[in-house]
């Protein structure tokens, strides 16, 4: 059974080639030969089918991994890439608008967006799929679920895949919010104890099964450490897990951007009941906080503090390196004068929203990585220099060659050498040499 639908109705969102973040531990379902699909052909318009094969020569399927969000604000792999033809689908286009909204780090905007469409189309499994998961990482557990059981009561139709992932999104929002319904009862904190850790944790976790999967990542993320930055903590390190609720509830004023664990310390991060592969991305983050805290005794300078967190947590979820595109955007900041000068981030991120926050986590990400490239080892050398005193600057020169705007006139040398020369770059190269 085939049916196509009016192009006036669809019922998801407009064409997309390539899954842009990652989807948050959430498996991709097998095709059922049962099953109906969403697809969208190359005018746009939207077609349900019941068979494994395109309906169409060229049509796509579309599913709900497409528009899974990572919170923390940061691009995963390689950027969209949308077909010649801009779906006709009008809640579509305005769908994908507040997506990237939020994927931009404009999250207010795209969220105000998204609760708009949800309110006028209460019955499409694509709008109430990527507000629920929105709302979820917001700590709005209630939100989240209503959002689901909302499309879940109207749509008539909707797709197994999507009903599957909406049911398995439900239950874990449930999980959420019978794990922080109960956490003012009075009872003790657990602590789990090792050579290494302190892991403090409510014991609405579980047991102590759970503080001993906590210590083995904390034990993963020790080792790796070790192996790329030649240094381990001394010390024992107080770890402490939050409930996503407990988290925003004591921590959300703390800071200008929306963040999921901290070091002042201690390790402050959120975790599920099962601690997974994020869990471990966010301990390896933090746990390089720690020692460059260890090293120079400060969080400054900050772009190479968050540069060489983001590379180890990045590490731990198997993206050692900058993906084409996030290089592309740095090439991008460059043209249109948006790129913020290392100098400027020294200090401290502090008065960086949206875009420009992104920015400069990636602007730090590329230079850790341009320096471990062109200088091996030397990351690793200039963190024993300020362990002994000696003023980072003064180190950084001594292992790499540069100070701070020498180091970023190369950076940035090396971001435009990665892609072809352009006309525009010809001409300005050719005003620089005239200039000199």
């Amino acid at each position: 059974m085939t049916r196509r639908r009016r192009a006036e109705e669809p019922e998801s969102m407009g064409i997309v080639r390539k899954l842009v973040f990652g989807t948050a531990g959430l498996c991709i379902l097998l095709a059922l030969p049962s099953r109906v699909a969403i697809w969208v052909d190359a005018d746009g318009r939207t077609l349900l089918t019941d068979r494994t094969e395109p309906p169409v020569p060229g049509a796509l399927e579309l599913s709900p991994e497409q528009l899974a969000i990572e919170w923390r604000g940061k691009l995963r792999g390689a950027p969209v890439e949308p077909a010649a033809a801009a779906p006709r689908d009008p809640i579509a286009r305005q769908l994908l608008a507040a997506r990237d909204d939020l994927q931009r780090g404009e999250r207010s905007r795209g969220l105000a967006e998204l609760k708009r469409l949800h309110q006028q189309y209460p019955g499409r499994p694509d709008v109430a799929w990527l507000l629920a998961r929105v709302e979820m990482q917001r700590g709005r557990f209630e939100s989240a679920r209503d959002a689901l059981d909302d499309a879940l009561s109207v749509a008539a139709e909707m797709p197994e895949k999507w009903r599957d992932q909406a049911l398995a999104l439900r239950a874990q929002i449930s999980d959420e919010i019978a794990l922080a319904g109960a956490s003012e009862d009075g009872q003790p904190q657990r602590i789990e104890k090792a050579e290494h850790f302190r892991v403090i944790y409510d014991h609405h976790f579980a047991g102590r099964s759970y503080g001993d999967r906590v210590l083995k990542l904390l034990e993963r993320s020790r080792g790796s450490a070790s192996a790329s930055l030649g240094r381990v903590l001394p010390r024992p390190l107080d770890v402490r897990i939050y409930t996503r609720t407990q988290y925003l509830d004591a921590y959300q004023h703390r800071f200008g951007f929306a963040t999921v664990g901290f070091y002042d310390g201690s390790i402050h991060v959120v975790s599920g009941r099962q601690p997974e592969a994020e869990l471990q991305a966010l301990l390896a983050h933090e746990y390089t906080h720690a020692l460059f805290q260890d090293a120079l005794g400060a969080h400054r300078p900050f772009f190479m503090n968050e540069g060489l967190a983001e590379r180890e947590e990045e590490s731990a979820r198997g993206r050692p390196a900058l993906a084409r595109g996030e290089w592309r955007r740095l090439l991008e900041a460059l043209r249109a004068r948006e790129w913020i000068g290392l100098e400027t981030l020294v200090a401290g991120f502090g008065g960086l929203q949206g875009q420009s926050a992104l920015l400069a986590y990636l602007e730090s990400r590329a230079t850790v990585e341009f320096i471990e490239s062109k200088r091996p080892g030397a990351l690793a050398r200039w963190l024993v220099r300020c362990s002994k005193g000696e003023e980072w600057e003064a180190a950084l020169r001594a292992e790499t060659g540069w100070d701070t705007p020498a180091l970023e006139a190369a950076l940035q040398l090396h971001v435009r050498s990665r892609f072809a020369v352009l006309p525009e770059d010809e001409a300005a190269n050719q005003l620089s040499s005239g200039a000199q």
